[in-house]
This record gives C-alpha cells, structure tokens and sequence, in this order.
C-alpha cells in the first residue's frame, strides 16, 4: 500500500463511502462505473456521503442505487485516505469509509443501474475479477480478497494513487 507523506496538503477530502455486498456462493457485488475518477473500473458499490447523511447511510444508500442489493446490517472494517489526480490533472482527496454487509444479497432480476452511473453489475468471486487497486487493498484489509500486495502497490503506482489507511483496526 502507498502511504502518503503529506496527508494534511492538497484539497479537501471528500468523504464516500462502500459497501463490499456479499452474494451467492461467496461472491461479491461489483459495479463498473461509468463516471468519476475512476471510470472503466469495477468497484465496490459506493459514493459521495450526502448532507446530513452517516457513512453507513451512504454505503447502504449507494449499494441499492447502483447494484439494486440492499444491504441488510453493516459493519465498519476501515477508513482510508486516497490522492491522486484526475484525467484533467485535477488532484482529488477522497476519505473511504469501507463496511462489510453481514448479510448476502442477490442483484434483483431485470435491475437496471443509471447509465450515467454504472455501466454493468455482476456478484463474481474476487478472485475473478480485477477491480480498481484501491478496493482491493479494501478487500484485502478486510479478509475478503487475496490480491497480491506487490501487485497492489504497482497498479496503485501506475494510477498515480496514494492510499492510507487511517483506522483500518476497526473491529471487522
């Protein structure tokens, strides 16, 4: 994992949230998201924490909006910091918030995500998919995936992120 040797420079960070949804035979629900930073990624369900809203709000309320599971009981399994810079050279500061969902949730049939949002759903196994680095150092801190660290830390690199955890030993 990159850590960041100036985590109180640069822009504000905007606090999001996600929710690592479990499915069917130990798969995990992903979306492919079709705008923000990172575009053309398969992600956890998450996003912006909104006014007046909890971290855990937010999880639940984005993991429905974008996959259609509702997520029953949550629980906090860390708090990162992420840096980078968009495709415009922008630099971004987001605070994840990362909750595992207790229980498993099936992708309604027929469900159909915001275009603008999310391009695909699907509940594969992690080590099936690649998603974005970034959720994968998430998966891996929380006991749910077995991506390579040396692997992490490159693609992480080549994506110009910086990742820390700030509480990662939240009870999980």
């Amino acid at each position: 994992m990159t850590t960041s040797a100036h985590p109180s420079t640069g822009p504000a960070p905007v606090a999001i949230a996600a929710a690592m949804v479990p499915g069917p035979e130990w798969t995990l629900t992903f979306v492919l998201a079709n705008r923000g930073v990172y575009a053309g990624h398969w992600l956890l369900p998450g996003g912006r924490v909104g006014p007046g809203e909890s971290a855990e709000q937010a999880a639940r309320r984005e993991a429905a909006e974008e996959s259609g599971v509702r997520p029953g009981p949550l629980a906090p399994t860390g708090i990162y910091d992420i840096r980078g810079r968009a495709e415009d050279g922008a630099p971004y500061r987001l605070r994840l918030h990362a909750y595992r969902a207790l229980q498993a949730g099936t992708v309604p049939e027929g469900f159909a995500p915001d275009p603008a949002e999310v391009a695909g759903v699907c509940q594969l196994h992690p080590r099936d998919i690649l998603p974005h680095p970034t959720d994968m150092v998430v998966l891996n801190d929380a006991g749910l995936g077995d991506y390579d660290p040396d692997l992490v830390r490159r693609l992480l690199a080549a994506d110009g992120v910086e990742m820390e955890p700030l509480d990662a030993a939240l009870p999980q």
